[in-house]
């Protein structure tokens, strides 16, 4: 499921208008005018990296007034300038050094793609990689990602408005250019091979760089524009993130927000491919995947919850024995609260409850519980509302210690915009609000049992 959040308020002052690039999409996702000019990016990082347009030539194996061009036409589109152009050479602008950055990111994630499909070349892979990414051009990209959105070519080429036979000439030059086999044409459409798969992640880490960079160059064009794209798990949907949101588009009028919720796994993947910004829930106990980082936000302590009137709440059990032989809604397997779950039986030396009913949904949770005379273990963040209510309540059971980690998930060696790192600061803000709230919401079901 996917939900947006968009702030219409009036934007902060910002510096004088020089141009305008591109207005943000109707979606609130940052599409930059000057994306096409990859020429002008690769020969504005390498004057940025050789000091001059002569020795940014000979690194490009082209002329001079073709570096000066490639140049001159970027920051034409852009409206402001990225060089200060001096006797002793050329020194990037403010600007000049946030797209740079950015730019240098985009390509090294193009090489490293491109080198991780020709593995098998063994010493060219290095080689094949840098090629690839001095060569590629941005209307190949375009067409990879929409076939693999869109799962065949004549859907891909509506999206983009070309023609079918230009979107297979595409794919096809990529391929070259890629040397491997990126696509299997099937009866059924156009599917990504793994070589493909990993080529797309890659484009995508690369594109959303340069969407960052379009996010951080606003201020200099006279415009502010952001957006984050969040992955939530589900504790994060009921309590964190939406506090967290709030408090951010309250300092951020212009910022843009895109949540979506999903399983792990499904979230990891989008993660990888650059569609969400970072992951906020329950962390993974046996360690993240080794391409994501990890960080704590809170520890959140799991109850046992009952309907008002539960039986268990009458007669309290005596000790985790007594409810073995109940009904249970558990959590999906490998999941940390799946895990707390279990190692609380086995670490008692008790059989596991049947599970017999496996559910994902906080909702859905609520509803299984309020209408039957099952228990779970959830934390009390997730059900807040019902147990002021009364409508559930904490079940007493002496000497239970659970928890998990709640925090949050990242790329590793991602360069995370402004707006993600504020985000960041405001879900550290609101976690150390919600564990005495934990602590409130529990005293007061225990009051009410």
């Amino acid at each position: 499921m996917l939900a947006s959040v968009t702030s219409s308020r009036s934007a902060l002052p910002a510096p004088p208008a020089l141009a305008t690039v591109t207005p943000v999409a109707d979606d609130g996702a940052c599409a930059p005018g000057w994306l096409p000019h990859f020429r002008g990016l690769r020969a504005m990082v390498a004057v940025a990296e050789q000091g001059t347009v002569v020795r940014a030539a000979e690194v490009l194996h082209l002329s001079q007034p073709a570096v000066t061009r490639a140049l001159r036409g970027l920051e034409d589109v852009l409206g402001f300038a990225l060089f200060e152009r001096g006797a002793r050479g050329m020194l990037p602008t403010p600007a000049g050094r946030i797209l740079t950055e950015r730019a240098r990111r985009a390509f090294f994630e193009l090489e490293q793609a491109s080198a991780s499909i020709t593995m098998l070349a063994g010493a060219g892979r290095k080689a094949q990689g840098q090629r690839f990414a001095a060569m590629v051009a941005p209307h190949l990209l375009d067409s990879l990602v929409a076939v693999a959105e869109q799962g065949s070519g004549p859907q891909a080429g509506h999206k983009l408005g070309r023609t079918q036979p230009t979107v297979h000439r595409n794919l096809a030059e990529l391929e070259h250019l890629a040397g491997a086999v990126l696509f299997n044409r099937t009866a059924f459409g156009t599917r990504l091979t793994e070589a493909g798969e990993t080529l797309l992640c890659g484009v995508k880490r690369a594109l959303a760089s340069l969407a960052v960079a379009h996010e951080e160059l606003s201020p200099f064009d006279g415009r502010l524009t952001a957006q984050v794209r969040i992955g939530a798990l589900p504790l994060s949907i009921g309590v964190l993130v939406p506090q967290a949101v709030d408090r951010l588009l309250g300092a951020c009028p212009h910022l843009h927000v895109t949540i979506v919720d999903g399983t792990y796994d499904a979230l990891v993947q989008q993660l990888r491919r650059a569609e969400i910004d970072l992951i906020v829930g329950a962390l993974r106990p046996l360690g993240a995947p080794r391409d994501l980082v990890q960080e704590p936000l809170f520890e959140d302590r799991l109850v046992v919850v009952a309907r008002a009137g539960h039986p268990c709440l009458a007669q309290p059990p005596r000790c985790l024995a007594d409810l073995v032989n109940r009904a249970w809604v558990v959590p999906l397997p490998q999941t940390p609260a799946r895990l707390v779950f279990e190692r609380l039986f086995r670490c008692a030396d008790l059989p596991l409850p049947a599970a017999r009913l496996q559910v994902n949904s906080p909702a859905l949770v609520r509803t299984l519980l309020l209408g039957s005379d099952r228990l779970a273990l959830l934390s009390p963040l997730q059900i807040e509302a019902e147990l002021r209510s009364g409508q559930l309540a904490v079940v007493p059971l002496p000497g239970l210690h659970a928890s998990r980690t709640i925090g949050a998930s990242t790329r590793l060696g991602g360069s995370l915009s402004p707006a993600v790192l504020a985000l960041l600061d405001e879900l550290r803000a609101v976690a150390g609000q919600l564990v005495p709230g934990t602590q409130r919401c529990a005293a007061i079901s225990l009051a009410q049992a």
